[in-house]
């Protein structure tokens, strides 16, 4: 295909998903993430850090599909909704002429699929940042699935994996001293939606974790150890 087939077919999709952006906005079939999905996630741990924070913030889930796309996952395992992690190529990929390789998984994206008590058909973009109805993601993106992982396949690997690192607050809150100031730096910008003024989600998911931490004492803690450290290099040059 051209060069110039390429950029046309890329320019016509980015404006026929703009549009039906703006249409399920409008009308509720694309809706951000709510306060009881966002309660659910404080729940689920990644790295120690909640995946309410991860998941609100774009510089940590969007490119991260994989990953954050499980971790969304784990809000619904134990509800009776059933749930399922897709994996498929979509247009947003498969046709941006920044992305497009060789490689036969260019395009591979991974998304949460809820299946609702009453019969919706949710889809959970993590690298969005949405909740779209099924029916209007596929007309937006044109997914191509070549893997499901079912709910107890989602629990299975949880269980078994031991490499994993889904370890809660006790093992990660040291990293909060590292990570929330970068967080805090991308507050309001154009890719942070959940950082907007009169939003500020993000913003008060990570105000609960550092009063759940004591997070002046974790700051001074670390503080303190690095000092040390510093310390302790010095007097070993004498």
């Amino acid at each position: 295909m051209s060069t110039k087939m390429q950029e046309l077919l890329w320019k016509a999709h980015c404006y026929k998903r703009k549009k039906l952006l703006i249409y399920g906005l409008k009308t509720g079939l694309i809706r951000p993430y709510d306060d009881e999905l966002i309660e659910k996630l404080r729940n689920v741990y990644y790295g120690g850090l909640p995946a309410s924070i991860i998941l609100l913030s774009n510089c940590m889930s969007n490119g991260h599909c994989y990953d954050r796309a499980l971790l969304m996952s784990r809000a619904f395992l134990d509800s009776e909704d059933d749930v399922k992690l897709l994996y498929a190529t979509i247009d947003s990929l498969k046709l941006n002429p920044q992305y497009i390789t060789e490689s036969p998984l260019y395009a591979d994206h991974c998304i949460c699929e809820r299946i609702t008590k009453d019969g919706k058909h949710l889809i959970y973009d993590t690298s969005d940042g949405f909740i779209f109805d099924k029916r209007l993601y596929w007309l937006m993106e044109n997914p191509k699935v070549r893997k499901i992982n079912n709910k107890e396949s989602i629990k299975k690997f949880i269980d078994e994996d031991e490499d994993k690192d889904f370890g809660y607050m006790e093992n990660g809150k040291y990293a909060a001293h590292l990570i929330f100031p970068m967080l805090e730096m991308s507050f309001g910008r154009p890719t942070e939606m959940y950082s907007f003024e009169g939003i500020e989600l993000l913003q008060r998911e990570i105000d609960h974790y550092k009063k759940l931490i004591n997070y002046n004492d974790v700051v001074n803690e670390t503080n303190d150890e690095l000092n040390r450290l510093s310390r302790k290099k010095v007097i070993s040059k004498f």
